[in-house]
């Protein structure tokens, strides 16, 4: 009875110091990699953390790949982070460590030993490809693009009516020079073609 029992808790010591399939098919991290389309400037945050510029690589639990938030932000633009709350179970991982990782005790009862590691080290989850901005590379690698909108900080931002007010207040300025700024504020968007021409009338009604 002791021999019977040394032996089950050796076969359980065995079977806990190695990986089980899914643990080594994929891994309890895989590797998720960020791309923000045309801001090669824009800083990328992952729960807070720093990951790069423009683009990112890192190693994410498969546990957690329910849990990312991801911080996009430009110079002088407003943060937008995106939150990815979604996983999926890679049910053949499950089978195969159900079938392949599954032994015997000393009263040959069953037991997984494979499934108990993987529900330890995670690995059966992966990100959800049907989750707005994640796609599958393959099994161990996974993009999320970002949509960024690079929103202004509401303190650069110039209000149309204010324009030629402002421009008007500073001092030492010609009326060619306050005309050349408000057409680059046309050119930059700021201003629409109606506020600029509503503006320009304003800055030659007030200067002689």
């Amino acid at each position: 009875m002791k021999k019977g029992l040394l032996l089950f808790v050796f076969s359980v010591a065995v079977a806990l110091s190695f990986s089980s399939c899914a643990t080594i098919i994929g891994g309890a991290k895989y590797n998720a990699k960020v791309q923000v389309p045309n801001h090669p400037d824009a800083s990328i945050s992952v729960n807070g953390e720093y990951k790069g510029q423009g683009e990112a690589n890192f190693l994410v639990k498969r546990r957690d790949a329910n849990k990312l938030n991801i911080t996009v932000q430009e110079e002088n633009c407003e943060p937008e982070t995106t939150h990815f709350t979604k996983r999926a179970f890679r049910g053949w991982a499950f089978v195969g460590t159900l079938v392949g990782w599954t032994g015997l005790t000393p009263n040959y009862i069953p037991l997984p030993w494979g499934v108990v590691v993987d529900a330890c080290t995670g690995a059966w989850w992966k990100p959800d490809v049907s989750e707005k901005g994640v796609s599958k590379i393959d099994y161990d690698n996974f993009l999320y693009t970002i949509t960024y909108k690079a929103i202004p900080k509401k303190e650069s931002v110039i209000k149309p009516e204010e324009a030629s007010k402002e421009l008007l207040n500073s001092t030492n300025k010609s009326k060619t020079e306050i005309l050349r700024e408000l057409k680059q504020l046309l050119d930059e968007g700021v201003l629409s073609q109606e506020e600029y021409e509503r503006e320009k009338a304003k800055v030659l009604e007030s200067i002689e």
